[in-house]
């Protein structure tokens, strides 16, 4: 291990510093979680876009509830894994702000995550993977008292009634209509409710929810094999989903289930590895050809850190290793190390040069999210590796 981070200090580190591996991570971490904490207005909601270019200001015509989750759960993150609770209380007051203008009733029986037309959604509906990452985001307020049981029972309830006999997820549900529907689809969908669905498993071990969880799972992976390594469309959360099934002792996995499961990881795997460019020379040397942004950069690094748990085969998980350095070398080159955006990253590693439109300026609220769940699942896998 110790021969990876010298690797690692020589890929990530600026050769004139010769700073250690540590010392990057834990300043982009910083960094990041600097820029999130002025980005939490006094209601609890996230400044959800900003630019580089000072002349550029947005309209409060869009805002992605699924996002303000995902930002809470690399908050969550910062605090489970690395013990930095400095935006504990901004945390709390984002997500009980989530809780109370985007937690919606459904039924009696069911919550979800909405999404609403004022927020430049298509129609007010509720989300399965947008459910699954409110759960993975709010499971924790569980033991604070912030949210009770019975309301995260009943967005497992939701996930569970919009999981197909085959173990897909529709991805809609239309308020208006009353039915499930299309209208607002991604493929990340399956992997978001399987997650949160483990999530609510932790922390009610109700067998409803891990059943659930691992018959999607088993979906995504049945899918994949009928799939070849190039047309496989790489799912990070598909795979954090299946490196939380793997970490459960009692997950009820059969060696043939894991076998798939782990052939599906591996699948992923492959199709992105060697669509990542590795010339020192390339300006976006630690990127890969299938994202022209570094937040989707990021998300493929989170499904590489969470795949390298669930790999067997040590020659892959030296290429993951490898693949991750270099990532992460592309984020922390391009995020914004100084002024009132300091942070921040923007979306394309351009953003700085006079090639530059307002679309490379754009910061994300889910940029910076993305990029700091990178860093720390993998300064996580570090320290677990030492």
């Amino acid at each position: 291990m110790k021969k990876i981070i010298s690797n690692i200090s020589e890929m990530l580190g600026n050769k004139k510093e010769e700073r250690p591996v540590g010392d990057i991570i834990e300043t982009s971490i910083i960094l990041a979680l600097f820029y999130l904490s002025k980005s939490v207005l006094p209601n609890g909601r996230f400044i959800y876009r900003k630019s580089v270019n000072p002349k550029k200001h947005y309209a409060d015509n869009q805002y992605g509830s699924l996002r303000h989750a995902g930002t809470l759960y690399s908050m969550y993150q910062c605090e489970k894994y690395l013990g930095k609770t400095a935006l504990k209380k901004k945390r709390i007051l984002a997500s009980e702000y989530l809780i109370k203008n985007y937690i919606k009733k459904i039924d009696s029986n069911m919550y979800g995550l909405v999404s609403k037309l004022e927020d430049g959604a298509p129609a007010f509906l509720a989300t399965s993977g947008g459910t699954g990452l409110a759960l993975t985001a709010l499971c924790n307020l569980l033991s604070e008292r912030k949210i009770t049981l019975s309301m995260l029972r009943k967005m497992g309830n939701f996930i569970l009634y919009m999981q197909t006999e085959e173990g897909d997820f529709t991805p809609s549900y239309e308020f208006g209509q009353k039915k499930k529907s299309d209208i607002f689809a991604a493929r990340y969908y399956p992997g978001e409710a399987c997650l949160g669905l483990l999530n609510l498993w932790e922390v009610d071990n109700d067998d409803r929810w891990i059943l659930a969880a691992k018959k999607g799972l088993m979906r995504l992976a049945y899918l994949s094999v009928k799939t070849s390594v190039g047309r496989i469309k790489f799912d990070h959360w598909g795979l954090l989903a299946v490196q939380k099934l793997f970490s459960i002792k009692k997950n009820g996995l059969t060696k043939d289930e894991k076998m798939i499961l782990a052939t599906y990881v591996d699948k992923n795997v492959n199709s992105i590895i060697d669509k990542q460019f590795v010339d020192e020379k390339n300006i976006r040397c630690g990127a890969f050809s299938t994202t022209k942004s570094i937040c989707g950069v990021a998300t493929i690094l989170e499904g590489l850190v969470a795949a390298y748990d669930c790999v067997g085969a040590s020659v892959l998980k030296m290429r993951i290793i490898n693949a991750v350095n270099l990532g992460l070398a592309h984020i922390s080159r391009y995020q914004v190390k100084a002024g009132d955006l300091e942070g921040g990253i923007p979306k394309t590693h351009i953003w700085n040069t006079l090639e530059a439109v307002n679309d490379d300026k754009e910061i994300r609220i889910d940029y910076v999210q993305h990029s700091l769940s990178a860093f720390v699942t993998y300064k996580l896998l570090l320290n677990s590796a030492k």
